[in-house]
Order: structure tokens, then C-alpha cells, then sequence
């Protein structure tokens, strides 16, 4: 039964895309009381470009891995598909190595490997203006307990970092 409710949750975490929150942090996100929030969607005070490529740059130097082959330009692709333009959209997914590993070695957390590696998205709104929007790890680690708790509030601030545009 606990299996069943954790990959019922992992599930609502996996494709509820339609719960978006702005201005908080990864790590101590300010959610209004009782309200569960998904994802965390941040402001980049940077162009779409540079958003990009700062993200990239902090998630390295802080040893997160972040290949090439893991980043998706999804305007273009929707484009290709449905020949409708969405307005700059990429995703970029990395991987902090040594915590997945960690994680991934119990058999009781083999199913978050489909949420890894992480996804950000870098998108362009309608008011012209360039956002992040990633999973609310604090959410995460509250609902999981345990390692997953562990590993959330190590990896929260380092993620707070990346979106670090001083």
C-alpha cells in the first residue's frame, strides 16, 4: 500500500504541470499555508540567453553535470510538430551525480529516477520578461521523508545558487 501511495505521488509530481508558484526559493519556498505547491517559477532579471547560459554555468561549478544531449528547445520542437510558436522555451536537465547515486541505490527510492535528472525551464511570458520554473524540492523532501528529506535540503540551496545572477 505505501508503495502504491508513493508512486501515486510521484506520479502527481511527474505530470502536474498546472500548479505554478512565483518569487520564493528552492529552499524555503513561501507557499500560502495548506497550498501544496509543485513547482517554484522565479523571475530571471537576464535576457532568455543569458539566463540560459548563467544557469548552465553555476549548476557546473557547483558539480552538477549538465550534457548536452539534455537540453530540449521546446518552441522549436513544438514548432516542428504543431507549427505553433510558443515563444522562447528550452529545458535543461542536470544531475548532481553523487546524490542520485545515493538515493538510487535503495530499492525504495529506484522509482524517483523518473524525475531525474532534474528539469528547469527557461521561458519567455507574454510581458516580454525571462523565467525559471523548476520542481519544489522542499515539497519533495517533505512528502518523501527520509534520504530524499536528506538529500532535498542539501540540494536546495545549492539550486538556490544556480539562479544567482549577480
Amino acid at each position: 500500500m505505501n508503495r502504491e501511495i508513493n508512486r501515486l505521488l510521484v506520479g502527481v509530481l511527474a505530470g502536474c504541470a498546472a500548479m505554478i508558484w512565483g518569487g520564493a526559493t528552492i529552499a524555503d519556498p513561501q507557499a500560502a499555508p495548506g497550498k501544496f505547491e509543485m513547482l517554484v517559477e522565479v523571475a530571471s532579471p537576464l535576457g532568455f540567453e543569458e539566463t540560459l547560459e548563467r544557469l548552465e554555468k553555476n549548476a557546473k561549478a557547483l558539480g552538477w553535470k549538465v550534457p548536452g544531449k539534455w537540453k530540449v528547445d521546446f518552441q522549436r520542437n513544438l514548432k516542428k510538430v504543431t507549427g505553433t510558436d510558443i515563444g522562447p522555451n528550452r529545458v535543461i536537465k542536470m544531475c548532481e551525480p553523487k546524490a542520485a547515486a545515493k538515493l538510487l541505490l535503495k530499492d525504495e527510492y529506484k522509482q524517483l529516477t523518473a524525475m531525474m535528472p532534474c528539469t528547469i525551464a527557461v521561458y519567455q511570458k507574454s510581458d516580454g520578461k525571462t523565467y525559471i520554473s523548476m520542481m519544489n524540492l522542499k515539497a519533495m523532501g517533505e512528502m518523501y521523508g527520509g534520504d530524499v528529506l536528506t538529500m532535498t535540503k542539501e540540494l536546495g540551496p545549492q539550486m538556490d545558487q544556480m539562479l544567482r545572477f549577480d
